[in-house]
């Protein structure tokens, strides 16, 4: 700026030493000196003060780490559901595993008999022919026996009916040769049902049927009350 007004100041006296008085400049003159003032005064309007920039590029930095952080954040979310799924797909893995590894074995069935079985002077095998399900095959409907193929706790369920004025009704359910748990109706004055159910530990060969008690009497119709049912809890 110094160098600048130092040459306007030389211009002047020159166009003074050249014989035109004080004040009198001429008309180029006088636009010269105007274009150069108006060209300087523009280049300080179109460039920004340091502070201004400096300014500019503070806030442009602290908007480039408010970035770096919710991108930091963002990558440690993404990191725990990762660990999520990778711990989920263990999961169902193992289950998956578990639930090849175990043998699948079920099934029901109920009495084919329309009427009343019974009464006889014996311990009768009742035979559930109709087969609702058999998983696994190991219930036989010819002898009303289910025989234990693995080692393992088993549940079993059975259902009983009677019709009014049929007589006393009663039986067991057997493991083998020893009786478990009982169901018993002497009231023949109406129909009545009755169930029991118990959870077993079996060994490989194992036998399970119901049985009814000497001059006992079971009855079922195409409703199908009377019902054997088990399955595999778990392998031991």
């Amino acid at each position: 700026m110094k160098r600048f007004l130092v040459m306007i100041f030389v211009y002047l006296l020159t166009g003074m030493s050249k014989g035109q008085d004080e004040g009198e400049l001429t008309h180029e003159d006088m636009a010269d000196t105007s274009a150069i003032l108006t060209s300087n005064t523009t280049h300080r309007q179109c460039t920004p003060p340091i502070y201004t920039v400096l300014k500019e590029l503070g806030a442009l930095e602290e908007k480039l780490a408010a970035a770096v952080r919710a991108l930091e954040e963002t990558n440690k979310k993404l990191e725990i559901t990762e660990m999520k799924l990778s711990a989920l797909n263990r999961t169902v893995t193992e289950l998956s595993q578990l639930d090849t590894g175990q043998p699948k074995i079920a099934f029901s069935a109920a009495l084919q008999k329309v009427g009343n079985i019974g009464p006889a002077n014996f311990l009768y095998p009742l035979v559930y022919s109709h087969v609702l399900s058999n998983i696994g095959g190991h219930y036989s409907p010819q002898t009303g026996y289910f025989t234990a193929p693995v080692r393992g706790v088993y549940y079993f369920t059975f259902n009983s009916f009677c019709w009014e004025n049929s007589g006393s009704c009663g039986g067991s359910l057997y493991k083998n040769e020893n009786h478990i748990v009982s169901w018993f109706r002497n009231n023949p004055n109406h129909p009545t049902s009755g169930s029991n159910m118990v959870a077993l530990l079996l060994e490989v060969g194992d036998l399970v049927n119901v049985r009814l008690w000497s001059n006992m009497i079971i009855s079922d119709n195409a409703n199908r009350y009377t019902t054997f049912s088990g399955f595999l809890l778990f392998p031991m």
